[in-house]
């Protein structure tokens, strides 16, 4: 027997419920005697007298309820702004130390956009402010909704505002394993000759209620196992203005939950059950976390020619501010000069590039004093920093065939000349950053100028109010292989889909 509750439509269809319920449960006590359960929805919190023994609790919702907070170490925040060609907010939560799960939380974002814009481009972002109050929008959420043990659930959640007042809201979860870093959708939750059973029930529930009938497709994409080893499941709505029409939110009983639930499962419901601390991977170096450039615009600022003891210093104080990363293209003989300066930016979580040891042209040298040039400087740069550079830039820019063959590293040139050294004048080089900039840009700077450290906080706040992201080198070209001998300067755009 299914056991049911109806929606509220209005105070006299409310007073003729709390009637029927009155007299269905003094009728019971009369006929069976105190103690009984009726398994009916209570009137006033819509919750069910005993799901353990209920195959089935349907209640209305508008969709799944908002998460509750969750605190899951190395989570971090990340949204985006589209005012045209269609508004659109998004946003998500990333974990570090998950490369699977952001990946599927990218796939995600970045197949709705491109689904809706045609191909979706980060410069849509680009000085955008809130989207009109009415018309057209699509919401976009992917935040945590459990985490415990090994198990972390994220609920991806679509809402489409169309212009005839129409809305339609979908939601889906997905579980990570954080001890293999796997990555499932919901319906691993269930054995493959269960998932039938599940279906028919939810599909019966929601036509009993007067839910939208669930696509073929969105049944079971938003499932949630619960302590009590109970199973909610939440359909797809829609609505025209503020009469969204219901969702079915159907709990499923421990029985027939049991009897569906696969291996992966029921190892997903033991974690829940566990209520342990959730379990996450050591976070990586600052300068390391996961931004994904092809979503959000990103602009990776580089500095030449450190480090130097008073200006380097000065310049990481301004990046802690800001909250900005970036990379030093560091010369040997400056950092073992100053050893303690090269590892503070290292502990800052910035990226460390090879900029060789005396600063030559190397198209004019050898094969072998170009290999000495890199070699040197990489020595002096990992025993200051404990780290060695994977890129290097060539001074002046200078390169040709023997040298892209010597070095060993891919070598790392700019899109953004800012002529800091030239100018020597905020009032100059940073109008000519702001004017030239584009995202997945490498900007080059030398933080051995006091001009130009004088210039910095202007210029991240500048970027950053349009919406940049300031990256390392390493973010900027996160999942864009760097070959060695190969040159770049700046981040390519994304195929069309």
């Amino acid at each position: 027997m299914r056991h049911l509750s109806y929606p509220r439509v209005g105070p006299k269809a409310s007073s003729f419920r709390r009637t029927a319920l009155g007299l269905l449960t003094v009728l019971a006590l009369l006929c069976c005697g105190e103690g009984i359960t009726t398994g009916i929805t209570g009137a006033a919190n819509g919750t069910t007298a005993s799901t353990a023994h209920a195959p089935v609790t349907v209640s209305p919702a508008t969709g799944p309820p908002p998460p509750a907070p969750l605190s899951i170490p190395n989570a971090y925040s990340m949204s985006l702004t589209v005012a045209t060609p269609l508004p659109v907010t998004a946003s998500w939560t990333y974990i570090d130390g998950m490369p699977g799960l952001n990946a599927q939380l990218d796939s995600w974002l970045l197949g709705v956009l491109d689904a809706k814009m045609g191909h979706y481009r980060p410069a849509m972002t680009l000085n955008t402010g809130k989207p009109a109050g009415s018309g057209p929008r699509i919401t976009l959420t992917a935040q945590p909704v459990k985490a415990s043990g090994t198990v972390i659930v994220l609920r991806e959640s679509e809402q489409d505002s169309a212009a005839d007042g129409s809305r339609t809201n979908t939601s889906r979860t997905i579980y990570a394993d954080t001890s293999t870093g796997e990555v499932h959708n919901a319906t691993d939750l269930l054995r493959p000759d269960g998932i039938p059973g599940i279906r028919a029930i939810v599909v019966s529930s929601a036509a009993d209620q007067g839910a939208v009938p669930p696509p073929e497709g969105g049944i079971l994409q938003d499932l949630l196992l619960d302590p009590e080893g109970t199973m909610q499941v939440s359909t797809p709505a829609k609505g025209i203005h503020d009469h969204l029409a219901q969702a079915a939110m159907v709990t499923i009983g421990t029985s027939e939950t049991g009897n569906a639930l696969s291996d992966f499962g029921r190892k997903v419901l033991d974690q829940v059950r566990s209520q342990a601390p959730v379990a996450v991977p050591p976070a990586t170096a600052a300068g390391l976390k996961h931004v994904n450039c092809d979503l959000v615009p990103c602009a990776a600022l580089t500095y030449d020619d450190g480090p130097e003891p008073k200006t380097t210093p000065q310049l990481l104080s301004i990046l802690r501010e800001k909250n900005a990363m970036a990379t030093f293209f560091m010369q040997g003989v400056n950092a073992s000069k100053n050893p303690g300066i090269a590892k503070q930016v290292s502990d800052a979580g910035h990226a460390l590039g090879n900029h060789t040891y005396s600063h030559p042209n190397l198209t004019r040298l050898s094969a072998a004093t170009i290999k000495s040039e890199i070699d040197r400087t990489g020595a002096v740069i990992k025993a200051a920093a404990g780290i060695a550079p994977t890129f290097m830039r060539p001074p002046y820019g200078a390169t040709n065939a023997a040298v892209q063959g010597t070095v060993g590293m891919p070598l790392m040139l700019w899109s953004v000349d800012s002529q800091d050294w030239l100018s020597k004048n905020p009032a100059i080089f940073v109008p000519k950053v702001l004017k030239e900039i584009t995202p997945g840009a490498v900007v080059i700077m030398h933080d051995v100028h006091p001009t130009t450290i004088a210039g910095q906080a202007e210029l991240m706040s500048n970027l950053q109010s349009q919406g940049y992201h300031l990256v390392t080198i390493q973010q900027l070209f996160d999942g864009i292989p760097l070959n060695p001998g190969q040159t770049y300067r700046s981040r390519p755009g994304r195929t069309q889909p």
